[in-house]
């Protein structure tokens, strides 16, 4: 692949809903096809930063990737 950022990648994610002491709470796995890699999360942010750890920043200058799309912005 070189130096040049590959453009499109493919991730499996599963969430689920969990009930522990402090209540119902959700997790989920998430899985780069390409490498095999995987991680479990409990916070959307666990799951960015292995998304971004896998395909570099999601961002594009000052804009965020999606931002201003649905998102309450």
């Amino acid at each position: 692949m070189g130096k040049e950022q590959q453009r499109s990648n493919s991730f499996v994610f599963r969430i689920w809903w969990e009930e522990g002491a402090a209540g119902t709470f959700w997790r989920g796995w998430v899985q780069h096809a390409a490498s095999g890699e995987s991680r479990y999360f409990e916070r959307l942010a666990d799951l960015l930063a292995f998304v971004e750890a896998q395909t570099g920043p999601l961002t594009r200058g000052a804009e965020t990737v999606g931002a201003g799309k649905g998102d309450g912005e």
